[in-house]
């Protein structure tokens, strides 16, 4: 780890340098001797950042045309062309134009013994303006004049009936925050209390860039996510225990030529800080990119626990103020290097590192014993001192073909990370007369740290077998190793020494393993395309505990049963604007480590959790029907699903009297019989106007859990959103974001409904280059947790918080220079015909 900070402190002190010596962006040079993409002004401010490559090919033979002439003019109208870039292929036929200008072109090719050929392209951002055009045959017959897929400005959203792919570009609300921010302004997401993302209320897999992350939601810059997927019913080409479906957050990554990145300034209520730099180097073979993060808060929120005994009358009232203390900063690098036209290479890696410190203060009354009416009143008092490292390394090898869709990628991923667990409790007491309480304070010392390792290798060919079938297969293993360590110590005012307490102190070593292979085969039949698929996972953890009396834990799953997964999709368009889509899947969810660890994992005086050891793993069966309708610009999209989990993993709670009348509510988990869940949820984004766009989402379920064969909990609950953006006169734009999720049982009682809305407003300057934003989170400051469980003999109402209102500024202001050449001195760059050599990028 040592050898890995030293090359990235060098890599910061160059991005500060390069922030010093920027410029202000450009607007883009005009295309050479070619106009300026047709005077699409947009396309003109972008420059001369296109790219076209290929190879040239003998139609009859196969073989590579070596030093044939390729050359990419534009149409000046009356029959002239211009010449904007070209050169001869290798020998292997390979050819690359670069420093194109965007717009319509066109690419000739031409060779002693076979017909010019020539084809219509058209570079347009952002997906097509590096484009791979195949292999070109040269052949005797007619030329072939194709035409590459034109593609339109991002939109905010993308419905499909796969996935749906949110731009968070669009979503200004978000601005200077995290993932979080991003996530809970997504349609069907919600973040819980403890900043879990759910889906359908369903928790759901987090991947970043497709791949596992040890990074939190909220060590996710949003200024630094280009965009969610997501993907409610995974096929089998994903993890089995994707159950409640994937988000998957892509990272922004610029392939322009030249330099060119941003730099973010955000400042907050509740001590909010955040500084961001984006930088971006591509020339010739190599596209270098990173970006360097700095996050701080100091967030203040409130909490109470509220418990009546119902048999005598009497409570305990716990009152919490919590202060989120947290700081990270995060660098990432990553370099790609075109072997060929076909062939790249990804190195990068990341380091993420800070502190998230929960300092609480906890005031409480109880009853002192059973026998008589005095109170015992307190506080508490916790004061951690927590810091964490996490380090990423990945690497990736994707092989593309002529053949459009077809590719093979290889990569893999290791990631490894520290945490302390370093806290300290302060708790005084006292009774009815205000005298302290034998042995108060009592003082608990915390000590211990958590250590991880996870590796991912993956390995998927996708080839497209004709137009209209595909065929997708791959590999993939998982493993993660930890050494989780978290020891108690009470002092002890006879000896004055503090002695460990084993009941609730942790020491254990837990690897956990997933083997898995999977193949995809999908087609059109009479009109109805489909796609079915099975995945093999074999799967195990082994928890090994290093403390006395406390048993080791875990599962091994590898017979069929428990390990084959299949899928399948059924889909018909029904005209050009409607698509239907029924498809299945059979899914596993694993108990965790912490659900199955045998020991008491304290949260306050009064409540505490337990694992169990005993746990079997869930299995659901998931089943929607999807219809996609397009009219006039809007989208509307509705899901009806249904969910069948057996063996059903659910927390559940137990009242525990202990010694001197106190008393404490332990939580654990147990698998029940079934839960059965289906719903409709809704989608639908409306354009009413060029300036006023509207996108509301609606999902109600109905859920019902079988604690066992007579007992049995139902509830019927709804959650909904919507979000409005309109663009004002003068580059202002306004954004409103709208969420509610109503009541909803649980196994012992149900947790209550919230509403909440976000607002931002955003000023474009340069042209829409630089923004300033005014966001406001939680405006009516009506975002909470509340719980309510319910027992014969008490009742219990918890309320959390995880983020108060709060209100940020932010600014982003890009810079750099669109230059295929800044490294090269001179101009002695070897030029061809009408325009420069090509850098082919190897043999």
């Amino acid at each position: 780890m040592k050898n890995f900070k030293k090359p990235f402190l060098v890599f910061l002190l160059l991005l500060v340098n390069v922030m010093l010596f920027a410029q202000r962006p450009t607007t883009g040079e005009r295309p050479k001797q070619g106009g300026n993409a047709s005077g699409n002004p947009m396309m003109a401010r972008l420059g001369n950042i296109g790219r076209v490559y290929g190879k040239i090919v003998d139609a009859t033979t196969k073989k590579p045309v070596e030093f044939a002439s390729v050359v990419v003019v534009r149409s000046m109208g009356g029959g002239r062309d211009t010449i904007l870039g070209g050169g001869l292929t290798l020998e292997n036929g390979d050819f690359s134009v670069a420093t194109l200008p965007l717009g319509p072109l066109k690419i000739k090719v031409s060779f002693v013994g076979y017909l010019d050929y020539a084809k219509n392209i058209m570079l347009t951002p952002p997906e097509n303006v590096d484009v791979d055009l195949g292999d070109l045959m040269l052949k005797t017959d007619s030329k072939v004049l194709d035409a590459v897929q034109v593609t339109a400005e991002k939109a905010q959203m993308v419905m499909n009936l796969d996935k749906k792919v949110f731009n968070v570009e669009k979503n200004i609300t978000s601005s200077g925050g995290t993932a979080e921010d991003v996530l809970k302004n997504i349609p069907s997401v919600t973040v819980d209390a403890d900043g879990a993302a759910k889906l359908r209320n369903n928790a759901t897999t987090v991947y970043v860039d497709g791949r596992p992350t040890l990074m939190s939601l909220n060590q996710i810059p949003s200024d630094q996510i280009e965009s969610v997927e997501v993907i409610t019913n995974p096929s089998a080409k994903f993890e089995a225990s994707t159950t409640g479906g994937i988000l998957n957050i892509i990272l922004k990554k610029n392939r322009k030529p030249g330099y060119n990145g941003f730099i973010g300034l955000g400042i907050g209520t509740g001590k909010r800080y955040n500084t961001t730099v984006n930088l971006n180097v591509k020339e010739g073979r190599f596209n270098v990119s990173g970006f360097y993060n700095l996050m701080s808060s100091m967030n203040p929120t409130n909490g109470y626990v509220f418990r009546e005994n119902l048999s005598n009358q009497r409570i305990f009232n716990q009152n919490t103020s919590t202060i989120f203390n947290n700081s990270f900063q995060i660098g990432k690098l990553g370099v790609d290097y075109s072997i060929n036209n076909r062939n790249t290479l990804t190195v990068s890696g990341n380091i993420v590192k800070g502190k998230f410190n929960i300092n609480s203060d906890q005031t409480y009354t109880y009853p002192f014993n059973v026998s008589d009416s005095i109170l015992n009143n307190g506080e508490r008092i916790v004061m951690p001192r927590n810091n964490f490292t996490n380090y990423q390394f990945q690497t990736t090898w994707k092989r593309t073909y002529p053949k459009k869709g077809k590719e093979l990628v290889a990569d893999a991923t290791y990631g490894w990370g520290s945490s302390s667990n370093v806290a300290e409790w302060t708790t005084t007491g006292f009774n009815k007369a205000g005298i302290a309480l034998k042995n108060t304070p009592e003082l608990v010392n915390i000590t211990g740290g958590n250590e991880g390792q996870q590796f991912t290798a993956q390995l998927d060919y996708t080839n497209p077998l004709n137009d209209s079938t595909k065929l997708e297969m791959g590999l993939r293993s998982n493993m993660n190793i930890r050494n989780q360590q978290t020891f108690f110590k009470n002092y002890n005012y006879i000896t004055k020494t503090y002695i460990q307490d084993n009941s609730i102190s942790q020491n254990a070593n837990i690897t956990d393993m997933v083997n898995a292979a999977y193949i995809n085969y999908s087609s059109i039949f009479k009109s109805i395309g489909y796609q079915v698929g099975l995945r093999y996972e074999q799967s195990q953890l082994d928890g090994k505990s290093k403390l006395v009396d406390v048993p080791s834990f875990g599962y091994k799953y590898s017979d069929l049963s428990k390990s084959l997964f299949p899928s399948v999709y059924l889909s018909k368009k029904l005209d050009k604007t409607s698509e239907i889509q029924l498809n299945y899947s059979r899914k596993i969810q694993r108990p965790n480590f912490m659900q199955l660890m045998p020991v008491i994992q304290n949260n306050d005086r009064e409540n505490r959790r337990i694992g169990n050891p005993k746990l079997e793993p869930e299995f659901v069966n998931l089943g929607e029907l999807n219809f996609n309708k397009q009219f006039k610009g809007h989208n509307w999209l509705i899901s009806a699903y249904y969910m069948l989990e057996t063996n059903t993993i659910k927390p559940y709670s137990y009242y525990d009297h202990l010694p001197l009348g106190d008393s404490i509510l332990t939580s654990s988990f147990a698998n029940f019989n079934s839960e059965v869940r289906y719903g409709l949820d809704n989608t639908l984004k409306l354009a009413l106007s060029k300036s006023i766009d509207f996108t509301t989402s609606f999902n109600v379920y109905q859920f019902i859990i079988n604690i066992d064969e007579t007992n049995s909990v139902k509830t019927l609950a709804w959650d909904g959103k919507t979000n409005l953006n309109i663009k004002l006169p003068k580059s202002f734009s306004i954004q409103l974001n709208g969420n509610y999720e109503s009541d909803r049982l649980i196994t012992q009682g149900k947790r209550k409904g919230v509403a909440f809305m976000d607002f931002a407003v955003k000023k474009s300057f340069f042209s829409g280059a630089a923004n300033l934003t005014f966001a406001v989170n939680d405006v009516f400051d009506s975002r909470r947790d509340v719980t309510v469980l319910n027992f014969p003999t008490f009742s219990q109402e918890t309320k959390r918080r995880r983020d108060l209102r709060n209100f940020r500024l932010s600014f982003q202001m890009p810079f750099g220079k669109m230059d295929a050449s800044i490294f090269k001195k001179g101009k002695d760059a070897k030029r061809g015909q009408g325009g420069e050599q090509p850098d082919y990028g190897g043999n």
